[in-house]
């Protein structure tokens, strides 16, 4: 079954919280990472974990600034990419 655009960001919301974010910190699918203090490396670390978790492959190509922004933007993307 295909993962939903709110599936995905409610587990990388929670992964966050989990490995990278303080105790009570809130964070909003449309929060821009560089605004929250989350870095490139840890955006890699998103994108490997959408791969593991749901099993979606995101092109080379489709790791853009625009898709790598926001949590939105990287679960739209992750969406588009999955097979049936």
């Amino acid at each position: 079954m295909a993962a939903s655009h709110s599936d995905i960001i409610e587990h990388l919301t929670a992964y966050l919280k989990k490995r990278f974010l303080a105790s009570g910190v809130e964070i909003l699918s449309t929060d821009k990472f560089s605004d929250i203090g989350i870095d490139s490396m840890t955006v890699v670390e998103l994108v490997m974990f959408i791969e593991e978790e749901f099993a979606i492959a995101i092109p080379a190509d489709q790791l853009t600034g625009d898709n790598l922004a926001t949590l939105d933007a990287l679960a739209r993307c992750a969406v588009q990419n999955q097979t049936d």
